[in-house]
């Protein structure tokens, strides 16, 4: 089981469009470590051999030699590759894994699935400061427990309880915190103590009730593993899936089917030895490509940097974990353990203080590296909605009405104007629902390749429509990168078409495309509704700030001699045609057109820099926050509701 919870961690970061479902292979690792504890805990207090400090000694004879390393490699990297800002940030995030508080620190930062959180190596501890925060908690109740001769299913219940109802009440309202918080994850252990005492205390089931618990149990893993995604609201109710599913395998037994021909096989074992310190090495890996390449890594670097985790995870196991944990001199290895997590948090500290500095020279070409990856949606004043299964963002109250978002990641990337705007002037404002998915064009019936990437997007695009016809929506905004999705070089769209599929460049394939935009936006007029189609803002490589600098992060970095703006010519004759068919669709249907190139450039030229020299987009296609905040005021009509029928003929009628 272990097996399953690391690789499904793994894969998920390795590639979360392929493996959306993969981040409860934490929940799965919960389960676990509360039923091997809890089983340890018992064992020892019903026989009279408890001791806290042993206890805690085999805790850190277990979690910190892997840890420790961890720690000190991630921080000696991140002294030789990162920027001033990050090497700080990372001396924060080592100081908070070596206490055991990563959750409660990254419970004040970005949400576990932002964009930002790719470039944070020690994200992932945040899961061991839930484990061990129970751990600190839970040998002293358990302790407590049985001195005063308490009914442990009942105790163990009460804390069920409390928990789960935090979960439930926080998920909805506060998302981050239902995430991080030990509070609502302390149920998913408390499932593997209550595992733990009926294992002991209770009769092994029957062969018949073994087998059908492991394959309700594997069944209920499989469809945790494809129905729950990241924009789903976590844990909430969907997180009894994987829990439950554990907890039917372990009670089983290890004659269950499942557990026998599949979780016994050797590799799968194998694995599972290591699952610690791969858990521990694979994010710091990948998180550093995301940093050094500014961008994804390809295919191909994210598996090698997967493969090098498994290799660091076997070494470690086999030459540092498996000698401290069973070497002689237990005393001497924990003091050394506990000064060595000790003086990693200090340097840590350190470092986030400014005492200890990163050894790169970037040659004032910061100012470059620190736009990449610079991103804020969903913003901190977003909150999750819900419409036929899919989740989308919020903010604002709707005390004017609604105004629904429609589209990809350029639709995102308004998220920050958006959230702004509104908190300067709620009332004058709709409040706005982003439905909108990166890499969807908002297309009905287009369907995106590869299919195990984004098989999502027909549902999504349904669902924002579907929600944009609701009576209170007043407003949709309709924009997306139509010049990357109605590109000659376009190979990754096809149109549903009668039961046939007509694939992107096809003339024919495009046409039916437009068709199926007409006639979403038709309806949506059908229905009184005011719609607004967005134009490409003004992208290409002159915007990437990745184009700015040369050198490596290994070396030196130097700004480029002389960056020059945006041609607005060229850029306007590459999607002219695009922009032409969406001026039709706008004049058939009564649509409003905004077109970004009137408010974003000037004259000829498109700027690309503001007053002080620092990259507008984070990318070559996506401005930055601050950037979407102060330029994107010609989306304001889109917030302001519409005037009352009665009042607009009056306006009329006055001129």
């Amino acid at each position: 089981m272990r097996a399953v919870a690391v690789l499904s961690v793994v894969l998920y970061h390795g590639w979360p469009k392929w493996f959306p479902g993969g981040f409860i292979g934490v929940d799965i690792f919960f389960v676990i470590s509360g039923f091997l504890i809890t089983s340890i805990l018992l064992t020892q207090l019903e026989t009279g051999s408890f001791s806290v400090a042993d206890f805690y000694a085999r805790r850190i004879r277990r979690i910190f030699p892997a840890l420790l390393l961890v720690l000190g490699a991630t921080l000696c990297f991140g002294w030789l590759v990162l920027l001033q800002g990050e090497f700080r940030q990372i001396g924060k995030h080592v100081a908070a894994g070596g206490g055991f508080i990563s959750n409660l620190v990254l419970w004040h930062e970005s949400g576990y699935f932002d964009n930002d959180a790719t470039t944070k190596p020690l994200l992932h501890l945040w899961s061991l400061g839930v484990e061990e925060q129970f751990y600190f908690l839970w040998p002293l109740m358990l302790w407590l427990v049985f001195s005063r001769r308490l009914s442990f299913l009942w105790s163990a219940a009460l804390i069920f309880v409390l928990s789960m109802a935090g979960n439930l009440l926080a998920v909805e309202s506060n998302p981050t915190a239902a995430f991080f918080s030990p509070l609502t994850r302390f149920w998913e252990l408390m499932s593997g103590g209550v595992a733990a005492y009926l294992h002991l205390h209770r009769r092994p089931w029957s062969a018949g009730a073994g087998r059908l618990a492991s394959w309700v149990g594997a069944a209920l893993l499989a469809v945790g593993f494809v129905l729950i995604k990241p924009q789903y609201v976590f844990p909430g109710w969907w997180a009894l899936l994987p829990v439950a599913g554990v907890l039917l395998l372990i009670l089983a037994g290890p004659a269950a089917p499942v557990n026998r021909l599949i979780l016994s096989r050797k590799p799968l074992v194998w694995t599972g030895l290591i699952s610690y310190p791969l858990y521990l090495w694979h994010w710091p890996l990948l998180s550093f490509g995301f940093i050094i390449y500014g961008d994804k890594p390809s295919y191909l670097i994210r598996a090698g940097l997967i493969l090098a985790a498994l290799v660091l995870a076997f070494l470690t196991y086999r030459y540092l974990e498996t000698p401290l944990r069973h070497g002689r001199n237990k005393k001497r290895i924990i003091a050394g353990l506990g000064g060595g997590m000790a003086a990693a948090a200090v340097v840590g500290l350190a470092v986030a203080f400014g005492l200890v500095h990163e050894r790169i020279n970037v040659h004032g070409a910061e100012v470059y590296l620190n736009a990449l990856n610079d991103s804020d949606f969903p913003g901190a004043k977003m909150v999750p909605y819900r419409h036929q299964g899919t989740l989308f963002q919020k903010v604002g109250s709707p005390a004017q009405g609604v105004t629904v978002f429609i589209g990809d990641s350029l639709m995102q990337q308004y998220g920050p104007y958006v959230e702004a705007a509104l908190a300067q002037q709620p009332a004058r404002f709709n409040s706005v629902i982003f439905a909108t998915s990166g890499g969807c064009p908002p297309i009905q019936k287009a369907v995106r390749l590869p299919l195990i990437r984004y098989s999502h997007c027909p549902q999504t695009v349904d669902a924002a429509y579907d929600l944009a016809l609701r009576p209170e929506v007043n407003t949709v905004v309709i924009g997306a990168s139509w010049g990357g999705y109605f590109s000659p070089a376009q190979h990754e769209l096809e149109m549903a078409d009668q039961g046939a599929r007509l694939a992107f460049p096809a003339a024919a394939a495009m046409d039916r495309a437009y068709q199926s935009l007409q006639h979403s936006v038709a309806q949506l007029r059908a229905q009184g509704k005011r719609v607004f189609i967005v134009l490409q803002p003004p992208s290409g490589d002159a915007y990437d700030p990745r184009k700015m600098y040369t050198g490596s992060r290994f070396g030196s970095i130097q700004p480029v001699a002389q960056i020059a703006p945006l041609s607005l010519q060229a850029f306007a004759a590459e999607n002219a045609a695009t922009r032409e068919r969406l001026l039709g669709i706008a004049q058939a249907t009564g649509a409003q057109v905004i077109n970004p190139l009137d408010f974003l450039c000037d004259g000829t030229l498109c700027p690309v820099l503001d007053q002080q020299g620092a990259p507008l987009y984070t990318d070559s296609i996506h401005m930055r926050p601050a950037y979407s905040r102060r330029a994107a005021g010609y989306l304001e009509p889109t917030l302001i509701p519409p005037a009352p029928a009665g009042a607009a003929q009056l306006a009329a009628g006055a001129h």
